[in-house]
């Protein structure tokens, strides 16, 4: 019969040493702990799903090296103590930079979490940032030689539905070896850049050249190309919807969401795109006209800069969801 002690020790282990590997345990008194951590390009990813009975569960958590920790919380809530205790309730995501780790997991009696944990070195942060084209932004400022923590567990945010949708996606992927890794090294760019935007807010808002209205109003056209990204859209025709001038909606955009507003459409378009194709109804060259390419080859070579991969790969190898296969 497992003890919580033996779990809680293995765990322990098992985020110490950080490998890839799989852990399952179950007995009918504590309930189910599922823990997966697998490496992508320049990240770790850690899946962790449990359903506890009667028992509760205390697991220390140490890394000695500098580290950038993105966190999901998908469902229910999660609880850490580190010298304080942070508690991040059901579809919040927290953005953290941590020169050492050393936290505790807690797992109350009858719960059910899941959630997803993204590692980056800072050097690896940086050099996506860096080719975002995002070279002043504070977080680089924040990552060169700081020593200080950023923890963003006691003020989490609530997720969007993208972003949401996006943690389960990495979760539930469908393809396995080089291609499934693209597909979550895309997914996992896609949410850092949605985190930093996040978390940049609250810091820029105080920005002398944009007001609260301003930073209403560019919240607003934010959700407002979420929804109508395949609109024939020109940032004058926008600015005139919103009552901008060119220089606050190019700035502004840029400012509180990490990127331009046209790079922003571009990113919907392919993520829509990626969507179409794994639904397999339409071919590729309809989707390209869908989304308003002249010709194929400029969607391919786009497509391809997103997500590490042709088009024709996800046409040609359609794979079925799979279930992994946890070991003890």
């Amino acid at each position: 019969m497992l003890t919580t002690e033996e779990i809680e020790h293995t765990l322990h282990e098992a985020y110490r040493v950080n490998r890839p590997a799989v852990y399952r345990f179950e007995d009918p008194a504590i309930g189910r702990v599922e823990v997966e951590i697998e490496e992508v390009t320049g990240a770790t990813l850690i899946h962790h799903r449990t359903v506890t009975e009667k028992c509760r569960l205390r697991v220390p958590l140490q890394r000695p090296e500098p580290m950038v920790l993105m966190f999901f919380q998908l469902e229910g809530g999660a609880h850490f103590h580190q010298q304080q205790d942070f508690k991040v309730p059901a579809l919040h995501h927290s953005l953290n930079f941590m020169p050492a780790l050393q936290s505790t997991y807690l797992v109350g009696e009858h719960s059910r979490v899941l959630d997803l944990t993204i590692k980056f070195r800072p050097r690896e942060v940086a050099a996506r940032l860096l080719e975002e084209g995002i070279p002043d932004d504070s977080w680089l400022r924040l990552l060169e030689g700081a020593d200080q923590p950023f923890i963003t567990l006691h003020e989490s945010r609530k997720m969007n539905a993208f972003m949401a949708d996006t943690a389960r996606r990495i979760l539930d992927c469908p393809y396995k070896g080089r291609l499934g890794r693209s597909y979550k090294e895309g997914l996992t760019r896609a949410l850092l850049i949605d985190q930093l935007s996040t978390f940049r807010t609250v810091r820029d808002s105080r920005d002398a050249r944009l007001n609260p209205r301003d930073i209403e109003t560019l919240h607003e056209l934010k959700r407002y190309l979420e929804e109508h990204f395949l609109d024939d859209l020109s940032l004058d025709a926008l600015a005139r919807l919103y009552g901008l001038n060119t220089f606050k909606l190019k700035y502004g955009f840029r400012k509180l969401f990490g990127m331009p507003v046209m790079r922003f459409l571009d990113d919907r378009k392919m993520t829509f795109a990626r969507q179409l194709l794994r639904d397999g109804k339409q071919e590729p060259c309809d989707i390209a006209d869908l989304l308003g390419y002249t010709h194929y080859s400029n969607f391919s070579a786009a497509f391809r800069r997103r997500f590490g991969y042709a088009p024709s790969v996800l046409r040609a190898e359609p794979s079925p969801p799979f279930q992994k296969r946890l070991s003890a």
